[in-house]
């Protein structure tokens, strides 16, 4: 750690205890500070856009001062200097030093150290895993040094049900600098372990959700709603910032852009979440869950964007929040997954892999030719509201498939080049019916500013 960044550090800890009960005047003048001494350009627009979202009187100024109050002291130390300070300014600086190396280091990376599951939720078959297919908590622990040495202390952890190991809490004891994200069904998340977060702070769990009462049990089981809305709670009042995720399916899309269901979880305490559409991938997928080209096009309006603009609430949509980062994100260009196996994905979503960790380092890995081939095929169109080689370019995958000869990492993978093939190509040219000139339509009036 350099003098600038223990500076920044310190200056951090003194600042914090003001900023969210400072008035936006004095917010801006902090931000114009960070635009003028952000060590990186990625550090500089972020500053620079905080800045303007003051000026706009933005939701998410409100966001930000909500969740600096509901959190505990620890988790507002601990996430401002992780996030901001090592991850966003000194971190990129380190990943850009890295890519100029020719490795390309990405924003963030997904671990899953399990399969296994305390819950029987419809259409899933995590329950069926045993601790024997678990990743070995020393191959977690390299990696994640691994990716501290390329300059990444953001890690989002999947599963399974991630809060089923407990021996992780040594992991995120030991790695206190890395900020976790793991995403839960809640149901474990009880006051012993609420507790245990409090006391790290680099802890954020998102919390599974389906919608209301109706939605989340019909999938979860019977009595899950009610759990997830008292696992919301204890986090709240524990001081624990906390998100929501949602499977995004044809039966629920119009539950979770609802104006009742969004200041629902407002109101519990969460700050951010994340809509992710189904993908029939994994065993016995049913495409017909996918939401319909229409759909898709209900949340491009109401969803995401729109939650984001109105509400104190920061909601991240993979697919219509593609525009902003140039399309689809996997192969290592800002994400990778590692699964409980060790094999290294390009996607959460594509059960492929030429990699495993428990052979070979985090950079070896990103320099396989397999995420240097699925790179140098990003974007796959011109039309970032398309961005998905699954469900939106299937002949992409195909194509990468038949090159690169990945090996499948889980039951009927290979679905999606067989008895799904059609289904995906039609899905794939509905989608483009309708999302190409609503593309060509905003493209246009960008032109006319």
């Amino acid at each position: 750690m350099d003098v600038k960044q223990v500076m920044a550090i310190q200056a951090v800890k003194r600042l914090l205890p003001l900023i969210s009960v400072m008035p936006d005047e004095g917010l801006k003048r902090l931000f114009s500070l960070g635009t003028r001494i952000a060590p990186t350009e990625y550090a500089r627009y972020v500053s620079q856009y905080a800045q303007k979202l003051v000026e706009d009187k933005h939701p998410t100024i409100d966001l930000f001062k909500r969740g600096l109050k509901q959190m505990n002291s620890r988790y507002r130390e601990k996430l401002v200097i992780n996030m901001g300070v090592k991850h966003s300014w000194y971190g990129e600086k380190k990943r850009d030093e890295v890519r100029s190396k020719g490795i390309h280091a990405p924003f963030i990376y997904l671990i899953s150290p399990t399969m296994r599951c305390n819950l029987r939720c419809f259409g899933c078959y995590a329950s069926e895993y045993d601790p024997k297919d678990d990743l070995p908590l020393p191959v977690i622990d390299r990696i994640l040094s691994e990716g501290k040495e390329l300059g990444i202390y953001m890690v989002i952890i999947l599963g399974g049900e991630p809060f089923i190991r407990d021996d992780m809490w040594q992991i995120y004891e030991k790695h206190e600098d890395i900020t976790f994200i793991p995403f839960t069904n809640g149901t474990l998340l009880d006051d012993k372990r609420v507790e245990k977060m409090g006391k790290l702070g680099n802890i954020i769990p998102m919390v599974s959700i389906e919608g209301f009462e109706k939605e989340t049990d019909v999938r979860r089981g019977k009595g899950m709603f009610s759990r997830i809305m008292e696992t919301m709670d204890r986090m709240r009042e524990g001081g624990v910032p906390f998100g929501f995720s949602t499977m995004v399916t044809s039966q629920n899309v119009y539950t979770v852009v609802s104006d009742e269901f969004i200041d629902l979880l407002i109101q519990k305490g969460c700050l951010m979440g994340w809509h992710f559409l189904y993908i029939p991938v994994g065993r016995n997928p049913d495409p017909d869950l996918m939401p319909t080209a229409e759909q898709r096009e209900v949340l491009l309006h109401d969803g995401a964007r729109r939650i984001r603009a109105q509400k104190p609430l920061f909601v991240i949509d993979f697919w219509n929040d593609a525009p902003y980062v140039g399309g689809c994100i996997a192969g290592g260009r800002h994400f990778f997954h590692i699964n409980s196996k060790g094999d290294v994905e390009p996607c959460i979503f594509v059960h492929f892999a030429t990699d495993n960790v428990k052979q070979k380092s985090l950079c070896e890995a990103l320099s396989s030719d397999y995420f240097k081939d699925i790179q140098s095929r990003q974007p796959y169109s011109p039309n970032f509201l398309r961005p998905c080689m699954i469900i939106d370019h299937p002949q992409v995958i195909r194509e990468i498939y038949q090159k690169c000869h990945p090996y499948p990492t889980c039951e009927d993978a290979e679905l999606l080049f067989t008895s799904l093939s059609g289904v995906l190509d039609q899905y794939s040219s509905c989608v483009a019916s309708i999302f190409d000139p609503i593309w060509e339509e905003q493209e246009k009036e960008k032109a006319q500013v």
